[in-house]
Order: structure tokens, then C-alpha cells, then sequence
């Protein structure tokens, strides 16, 4: 019987490439393009960047606290990698803090783009809304929480996703229910032209009787509603990366490395090199 390998001895590159993959999608978005895969080896590396499906689901919601966030990866930088490596295959997309440009980047590099959640992203306008959304035709489910919820863009998102079956609007408000009078059907009315729904939720709106029956007897194909009017009894659903980090476990910043456009071309290639050396060391 042949003696165990011990893991360090074990040389990772000679897996299979439908091993590889299978680790690779597990992962999350920080630990493929911020992690350690691109320092494992070479055949690690490609698999990474050589697989669309590993990025057809992109979350670049609070990053910032996900180290080794340095200069090299910022919001964008990060965005564009994720963008480049789905090769327009990405059909999911959760984003927070977003302005005009970066959603126009999503709307021009994700045109088969299916879900889209925007957590308060206060710099995109209504102009740019309007400019990106219509380059999204085939989105199905829609999410905006605390950003974009006057009517105009409820009218723009009828208007524009004729293919839109869930939609969640979430806003805050002061009061915990509207006062006698003070109802507002406006966005109600919007969301009557959604007439593909069959998911709505809509959180801290003050729409009266007539605007919630408005929306019943025009979407025909609702299944499922929910209405609140407090953010207290609404507990907002977040998706986590997959595991819980330890900043002690980033202490050596050199183990990382950013799978981005910096280390594409000429710098590949050194890139691959310095791989191959590692590699060495790790069967010595």
C-alpha cells in the first residue's frame, strides 16, 4: 500500500478539471476574484477565469469590509472584472451603492441580465435609470431598497420590462401607518401596467384600499403579495458570501491576489511564471 500524502505535498494543479470546478462553485465572488485561487496554480487560475457559469451570479454588496479590499479592487474595479469574466452570461446581479456610470456598466455588460437587486444606490438618477433599464429587456425579478421609488421610475420599469414576474420595493418612513387622508395611489397606479407579475412586496408605502385592489384587478397573474407599512415588521432578505471572515486569516496580503484586468496581457505571463515557482517550492 502506498504510503498517505500529506497535503502540502500534493500537487493541487493535477486534479481533475471537473474537481476544480466543483471547489471553484462553492465560492463566493470575494473569495474568487479577491481570494487565494489565483495563487493556487496555473490550471486554478484558468479554471477561474475560463468558466462564465462561476459568474452568472454576482454579488457586489458590501465589500469594503471583505479584506484585502485595497486600491486595486475598488467598487468598480471589481464590478468590471466580475462583468468581463461572465462574458455576458450573468443573469443575476445584487449591487449597493451604485451611481449612473456603474449601472450603465452592468446594463452594457450584462444584456441577459434576469434578476437585479439595487440597495441604496442614491447616485443613480432617474436619467440614468432610464438609459440602463431599457438596455435590461429580459429582466424577470427587480428588487429596490431605499433608492428609486417615485412613481416616475415605477412607470419607466412597466414600461421597459415587459418580462418582469417579481418586483420589491422597499422605502422607509417616519410613521408607522399613514394618517386618515394622507394615502398616495401614485406608484400603485404605476404597478398596475405590471401586468406580467406574479411576486410583489411593497414596504413603508402608504397606497389606500382603491390602489391595492387597482393593483389585484390588473395583475391577473399575482400569486403572491405582501404590503407593510413599517419597516418594524419587515425584516429585509440578505445573502451572505458563504462563510464568515477572519481578518487574521488576510495578515499576509502576498497569499492574495486580485483576479482583475491588472495582471492580463504581458503581465500574465509573469504572473504564470512566479505560479510555476510557487509550484516548485510546494514539492520541494
Amino acid at each position: 500500500m502506498p504510503e498517505p500524502v500529506e497535503a502540502w505535498e500534493r500537487d493541487w494543479a493535477e486534479l481533475p478539471a471537473d474537481s476544480i470546478s466543483c471547489v471553484l462553485h462553492k465560492l463566493s465572488l470575494p473569495e474568487l476574484l479577491l481570494g487565494g485561487v489565483a495563487e493556487v496554480c496555473r490550471s486554478w487560475r484558468r479554471a477561474a477565469r475560463e468558466e462564465p457559469e462561476l459568474w452568472r451570479r454576482i454579488d457586489v454588496r458590501d465589500l469594503p469590509d471583505v479584506p484585502p479590499f485595497t486600491w486595486r479592487a475598488t467598487l468598480e474595479n471589481v464590478m468590471r472584472s466580475a462583468l468581463r469574466l461572465s462574458a455576458g452570461q450573468c443573469h443575476t446581479f445584487l449591487a449597493e451603492s451604485l451611481d449612473d456610470n456603474l449601472f450603465m456598466l452592468i446594463a452594457q455588460r450584462a444584456p441577459m441580465l434576469k434578476s437585479l437587486d439595487l440597495t441604496r444606490c442614491y447616485g443613480i438618477s432617474k436619467g440614468g435609470f432610464a438609459n440602463a433599464i431599457k438596455k435590461l429587456p429580459l429582466l424577470e425579478e427587480l428588487e429596490l431598497y431605499h433608492c428609486l421609488h417615485d412613481e416616475e421610475v415605477l412607470e419607466l420599469v412597466a414600461k421597459l420590462c415587459p418580462c418582469l414576474k417579481r418586483f420589491r420595493l422597499v422605502q422607509k418612513r417616519r410613521h408607522s401607518c399613514p394618517a386618515k387622508g394622507r394615502t398616495d395611489d401614485r406608484k400603485a397606479f404605476a404597478i398596475t401596467r405590471m401586468y406580467g407579475l406574479r411576486s410583489l412586496e411593497l414596504v413603508g408605502d402608504n397606497l389606500s384600499n382603491e390602489g391595492l385592489t387597482s393593483i389585484i384587478d390588473s395583475c391577473r397573474h399575482l400569486q403572491f403579495s405582501s404590503f407593510y407599512w413599517d419597516l418594524r415588521d419587515f425584516s429585509p432578505i440578505y445573502s451572505d458570501f458563504g462563510g464568515d471572515y477572519d481578518s487574521n486569516d488576510y495578515h499576509d496580503l502576498s497569499l492574495y491576489s486580485y483576479l482583475g484586468d491588472e495582471i492580463d496581457g504581458a503581465d500574465f505571463e509573469e504572473h504564470e511564471r512566479i505560479l510555476d515557482v510557487k509550484s516548485m517550492r510546494r514539492e520541494i
